[in-house]
């Protein structure tokens, strides 16, 4: 995040603040780890889906591919959607 210029190092300490122009790209960051990549890994899992809509809408079926679509790629790059995964996330992201 330093690299970013999304916080800086406050001064021979091991603690960092962060940068007032980074705020926007943190928040955008922790916005998509959670409400986004999250429950895309977590749907993703998932061979079927648990409940099925009887008639389902055009919405149902795009998420249906997105979340088939999205299996299939963590299958190919081999990412497995574990806890192990999700930890490494939430580090990437950073608090």
């Amino acid at each position: 995040m330093r690299g970013k210029e999304m916080v800086r190092k406050i001064g021979a300490s091991r603690r960092y603040e962060p940068e007032l122009a980074g705020l926007p790209a943190m928040t955008a960051l922790l916005v998509l780890r959670e409400k986004v990549i999250r429950a895309l890994l977590a749907a993703s899992q998932r061979p079927e889906p648990q409940i099925t809509a009887n008639h389902p809408t055009p919405m149902d079926h795009n998420y249906e591919h997105l979340r088939v679509g999205m299996r299939d790629l963590f299958t190919a790059l081999r990412i497995a959607a574990s806890s192990a995964f999700m930890g490494l996330l939430h580090t990437a992201a950073g608090p």
